[in-house]
């Protein structure tokens, strides 16, 4: 158990990242913003991790059907997805950083499509008929690059509320829920007005994040399930020619 010193000591190194960062340091007693930026320090020690992503999103102001999908996950931003549920089931993204002209391999399971693995880019605007972000935004490290840049923006300009709800018993164990809160207004840009995310006590980083726009009505859940940080993924996980894959050998570009 680390002793009474040590704890302040990170306590305080918390702080002076929060100052140094953009983002409010936290009152005696309290330390929701240093929770807050905790996610980042927690995410610098993962090199990849693998999880079952749920998604469900209102895009173009309509409700989109639930999504699970297997995801692989390894820096520097490699990826591979295979949907489990949802409309799409079957199909599986991959996607390489610097490769395929750093466009994404996309193998779709309808009849029509299944003999051709489609290359597009990851925020063509077929992926954005069906999400609210580019398949880039997937991933733990991309949630958190999202709502700390919201969050240091409104930190700056004294608006966040960021409200500690403390810990619970959830689906994959012990969980901390965090309130964050930016001021109401679509022309200030933010991503929602109210974000409650869920941090896994034991690592620190987000598994779930629920997104509430000005009118308090949810836009946006994703979660991270399952997650298992010390996954051993290879370059056969990131390689369409894995035999565990189903991309066909023809390809068809599209914008």
């Amino acid at each position: 158990m680390l002793g009474p010193f040590i704890r302040v000591g990170i306590a305080g190194l918390l702080v002076l990242a929060a100052v140094a960062l953009g983002l409010a340091a936290p009152a005696a007693g309290e330390g929701p913003a240093a929770l807050l930026l905790g996610m980042e320090a927690a995410y610098a020690r993962v090199e990849g991790y693998t999880a079952l992503f749920v998604r469900q999103e209102v895009v173009g102001g309509v409700p989109r059907p639930r999504e699970e999908a297997l995801l692989k996950w390894r820096r520097p931003g490699l990826m591979y997805l295979r949907w489990t549920a949802g409309p799409p089931v079957g199909r599986e993204i991959l996607y390489v950083p610097g490769r395929n002209d750093d466009r994404m391999l996309v193998r779709e399971p309808d009849l029509l499509r299944r003999f051709a693995t489609v290359v597009m880019a990851p925020d063509s605007p077929r992926v954005l008929q069906e999400s609210r972000h580019p398949v880039t935004d997937i991933g733990i490290g991309r949630l958190i690059d999202l709502v700390l840049s919201d969050a240091r923006r409104a930190a700056q300009a004294g608006e966040l509320t960021v409200r500690d709800h403390g810990l619970a018993r959830g689906p994959g164990g012990l969980e901390r829920r965090l309130e964050v809160v930016f001021p109401r207004g679509r022309e200030r840009g933010y991503a929602g007005h109210r974000l409650v995310l869920t941090l896994a006590a034991d690592s620190g980083l987000p598994v779930r994040a629920i997104v509430h726009d000005r009118d308090d009505g949810v836009v946006a859940e994703y979660a991270y399930r399952d997650l298992k940080l010390d996954a051993e993924l290879t370059a056969a996980d990131f390689d369409a020619a894995n035999p565990a894959y189903g991309f066909p050998r023809w390809r068809w570009q599209v914008k």
